[in-house]
């Protein structure tokens, strides 16, 4: 049989003394009803206890070690325990890890028992005070107001799929007509401008497949310039990680462009407060 002793370090004489020692199992007295399990398990468990896994919100199941002369391996007792016994056995045998996961569980239930109280009498107050029939009423107006924020009015009964929304909508006549001078460079662009901008990727795939295909008449091909130039923009300006508010987009982006990017699609934040 193995021997264990237990050494002693004297930190004024700087000598150790050693002792025997007996290793033993000790098993937390649990109070009130319990569901034991006598396991067998084929190799011997080490720990004084050992928590095996919660059941649910009403407690958890403990493992402790049995010895059993007919058995080579090792029985284990599998003790049924509430919630209460077991974050006692943990504040008294538990590891540093399982003890602060059981402060942070105690700490959140203290936080959303505050959180549930506080929301409920807000909303009782609140129905209270305007009725369902009122909310039920400004929610709907909210679901409006939010969808012709983000999109352009919509035209359900266009027979044509260019009448949907309309392009004043999208882009206004002014912003449109600051679109002619930066997308110049679009109308009159070569193949192997095409060919040089795809292997610099300073385009998305999208735009650079449709300038392959500008109409050959000087006015729809300007026009699918323009909106190609605006598109490509507002796809590079979704990418940006640090906007900058004068000249997001550099100096040849029209202001009236930057200004509507700016506006539309993004949100003022402040840093410390």
């Amino acid at each position: 049989l193995p021997r264990y002793f237990v050494g002693v370090l004297d930190k004024d004489s700087g000598q150790m003394e050693v002792y025997n020692a007996e290793m033993f199992n000790m098993q937390p007295l649990l109070s009130g009803k319990r569901s034991v399990l006598v396991a067998r398990l084929g190799c011997a468990q080490c720990n004084v206890w050992s928590f095996l896994g919660e059941c649910g919100t009403t407690g958890g199941w403990l493992s402790f070690p049995l010895r059993c002369k007919g058995f080579s391996g090792q029985q284990h007792a599998l003790i049924f325990v509430s919630l209460a016994q077991m974050d006692l056995c943990i504040e008294a045998f538990g590891t540093s890890k399982q003890k602060r996961a059981l402060n942070a569980r105690r700490m959140n239930a203290v936080g959303n028992d505050v959180l549930n109280t506080a929301v409920t009498k807000a909303a009782a107050n609140i129905i209270n005070v305007k009725g369902v029939a009122a909310l039920i009423q400004d929610v709907a107006q909210d679901d409006v107001q939010n969808t012709s924020a983000l999109l352009p009015p919509c035209n359900e009964d266009a027979e044509k799929p260019e009448n949907i929304y309309k392009f004043e909508d999208i882009l206004s006549p002014a912003e449109y007509e600051a679109l002619q001078v930066p997308a110049a460079v679009f109308v009159n662009i070569t193949a192997e401008e095409i060919a040089k901008k795809a292997e610099e990727k300073s385009h998305c795939s999208f735009v650079l497949e449709e300038l392959k295909f500008l109409p050959a008449d000087e006015k729809s091909r300007d026009h699918k310039a323009r909106c190609l130039w605006f598109l490509d923009t507002l796809i590079k300006f979704s990418y940006l990680k640090v906007i900058k508010k004068k000249h997001p987009m550099g100096p040849e982006c029209p202001h009236i462009i930057s200004r509507k990017l700016m506006k539309n699609f993004t949100s003022l934040t402040y840093n410390n407060g």
